[in-house]
């Protein structure tokens, strides 16, 4: 799945956060079009000839330890509507950004966190999982790819505090974590020069994404295990409490402009003034 529309603003009408939710189809109605999409997902062209997308989701943990396994390890990421009084304008299961061979996407932040709440008695306390697992968030490939790869685009959350029992590991709310930082500030402070080469890692500074390319959220053995394992999950106090465990991520990126069309120059088109001499 691709973007069909997007949706662009500037600087000076940016006033919240971007928005990755988007219904690039309209009602099956009379009249309805594939292509009407203004929500989403917006850019801003904060730089001449650049466009940055924001996108933001979660990750809704409603089971316990019992229940990991199934649900816990590999976990869609939820785009929630901005039209929360709208039911036919409904959530985005699966964070999907998307760039072509022309204009390729280049993701340069990705950050994971559990939630903390408000005290409203809506929000767990936190999350737990097997002793030893980290909780991982990106890219999807038939399954979890190594952060090490594409560190820019995977943030990796650990945690060594003990849980609830033996063998079990606590993720606080409030705990985060990010991908590296798309800075080159020397190889001491973790960007790698390849030996011999004189180049940056090119995956600690950005991610190309030619294609679509979905993001998820997974339980795994360490950063760079490529398959799922243990799981996710909270408290049975906190689920007999009808408590919510989230797990928020955020992916960022940038994506070179349209060239110059019709619409935006066609004003200074007709009736030009020719100097006699």
């Amino acid at each position: 799945m691709t973007y069909l529309t997007s949706k662009k603003i500037y600087p000076g009408n940016w006033v919240e956060a971007l928005n990755g939710w988007y219904k690039n189809f309209d009602s099956t109605g009379a009249g309805g079009t594939a292509n009407v999409s203004k929500a989403g997902p917006t850019s801003v062209l904060a730089i001449p000839g650049y466009r940055y997308f924001q996108q933001r989701g979660y990750v809704p943990i409603t089971w316990i330890s019992g229940d990991a396994a199934t649900y816990g390890q590999t976990m869609s990421v939820i785009i929630p509507s901005p039209y929360r009084q709208d039911d036919t304008r409904t959530d985005i299961t699966g964070m999907v950004i998307s760039g072509n061979s022309v204009q390729p996407g280049y993701v340069y932040r990705a950050a994971i966190s559990v939630a903390s709440g408000w005290g409203d008695n809506r929000v767990a306390s936190g999350v737990y999982n097997t002793t030893g697992n980290v909780i991982a968030f990106g890219r999807d490939n038939s399954g979890p790819v190594a952060a090490s790869g594409e560190s820019v685009a995977a943030a990796v959350l650990s945690s060594t505090v003990s849980g609830e029992g033996a063998g079990t590991i606590y993720f606080a709310g409030g705990s985060q974590a990010f991908g590296s930082v798309p800075v080159f500030i020397g190889p001491a402070s973790g960007l790698q020069i390849t030996a011999g080469s004189g180049f940056v890692n090119s995956g600690a500074v950005y991610k190309q994404v030619t294609s679509a390319e979905t993001y998820k959220v997974y339980s795994k053995a360490s950063g760079n295990a490529t398959t799922a394992t243990g799981g996710v999950y909270i408290s049975a106090a906190d689920k007999n409490a009808g408590l919510t465990g989230y797990l928020f991520v955020e992916i960022c990126y940038l994506v070179p402009d349209n060239a110059p069309e019709y619409s935006d120059l066609e004003a200074y088109l007709n009736n030009r003034t020719v100097s006699s001499t």
